[in-house]
């Protein structure tokens, strides 16, 4: 067997090819190109592909895209293993290479072979990232918007739901200031709120009452209104891509064959969040082997450090964060569909538990019935579910009783 450390940089990458032995038999740098690549693949030939494991830093790129792309058996060394695994503070790429390599031929357990799910998964897993990179920046833009109206126009933030919602932009778009809003009547607000399918007429007057209010002027309106009109095509832009990506997820995610087993789910009845799951659950069995893994990727598990006498148990950082997401959005959901849910989540509260810490407990429980059903590609049966917890909490005083 062959080992190939990859040191990853944007324009270069360094390897080492390291023998059974121990030996360095060549370190070379290939470009981030195509012919970059293909020196790397004549190296891999070389030596056999069936006889060549690899190892870099990072699960993403062209490169790893690449060799995933050739079915290659490729590992992956987080970034600070590799820094902790340095016997020296003094770092080079091409000493990283040889680390990377010689980890891989020690079988460290931190060299995890990556694995991969089908394409609509990682297409489904791209929508949802950029869902999620729009949603921040609507609230950005919303937050900014919000504290400029703050500023000159308050009145506007008590007018519609939100800021953000096509109505509130249309408006201030038309009425940009208190005072040129004050000059609407019941009639042409109502013809307003029609040409922009707003149709809770009842609100009018309470609406009117609002804008009649007392308010003191700003010193200098102008200038609040120039970012108004800034920020106003923005918010509709980023509001319109947002409603096309949430269309397109729901297309792709409908594609996929196991997309009814995750709709089946109590909380994922809703296909943004049974989507989530799937993008970053993903359906590769190999990737997590025991629940455990899945809790802990999923950062639902704590952590436990016990030293002598002492016992902490503490919030897990490390994860994969848009999966915790993710399954704290489905723990959220199920308590509405699931009564074991509600009651487990009660329990959690009872025992003096905030609510964040509750449904994480409850998002933890999830991820061990949903690892056992998606690998025995089993539907989830609430009432058997119900009767399992029932006979396990029989069988509890039984076993004490006969300790």
């Amino acid at each position: 067997m062959y080992f190939f450390g990859i040191d990853w940089a944007n324009e270069k990458h360094d390897i080492c090819v390291m023998d059974p032995n121990g030996k360095v038999l060549k370190q070379f740098t290939i470009a981030q190109s195509l012919a970059g690549f293909q020196t790397l693949e004549r190296f891999v030939l070389k030596y056999g592909i069936e006889n060549v494991r690899l190892n870099i830093e990072r699960s993403d790129g062209l490169l790893v895209d690449w060799i995933m792309a050739r079915g290659w058996a490729l590992h992956i060394t987080p970034a600070v293993v590799v820094a902790r695994r340095r016997p020296r503070r003094a770092k080079s790429d091409v000493s990283d290479a040889y680390l990377l390599a010689y980890l891989l031929r020690l079988e460290d357990p931190d060299c995890r072979l990556l694995t991969r799910s089908s394409t609509i998964v990682l297409h489904l897993r791209e929508l949802v990232r950029a869902l999620d990179s729009t949603l921040a920046e609507q609230r950005r833009l919303g937050n900014r918007f919000r504290y400029i109206l703050l500023q000159y126009f308050p009145s506007a933030l008590k007018l519609f739901s939100r800021v953000e919602h096509l109505i509130t932009l249309a408006f201030l778009e038309h009425f940009p200031t208190l005072e040129e809003a004050r000059k609407l009547t019941p009639y042409k607000l109502k013809r307003f709120l029609k040409q922009h399918h707003y149709y809770r007429y009842d609100n009018i007057p309470q609406l009117l009452e609002v804008l009649r209010a007392p308010m003191p002027n700003a010193t200098i309106p102008d200038g609040y209104v120039a970012q108004v009109k800034v920020l106003v095509p923005l918010l509709r832009q980023i509001h319109h891509t947002i409603h096309q990506l949430e269309k397109d997820i729901a297309m792709v995610f409908a594609t996929h064959p196991e997309a009814a087993w995750w709709r089946s789910l109590p909380g994922a009845h809703g296909v943004l969040t049974s989507a989530r799951m799937l993008a970053w659950v993903g359906d590769d069995r190999n990737r997590f082997p025991t629940p455990e893994t899945l809790q802990a990727i999923a950062g639902t598990a704590p952590v436990t450090r016990r030293s002598g006498k002492s016992l902490a148990v503490e919030f897990r950082r490390a994860c994969s964060h848009p999966l915790r997401k993710a399954a704290d959005d489905f723990a959220r959901q199920s308590v509405r569909h699931s009564k074991w849910a509600r009651a487990y989540l009660d329990s959690q509260v009872s025992r003096g538990h905030n609510r964040a810490r509750a449904f994480r407990a409850l998002a933890n429980r999830w991820m061990k019935i949903i690892w056992t059903l998606w690998q025995r590609r089993e539907a989830y049966d609430e009432a058997k579910h119900a009767a399992n917890r029932t006979q396990h909490a029989m069988s509890k005083p039984k076993a004490r009783a006969a300790a």
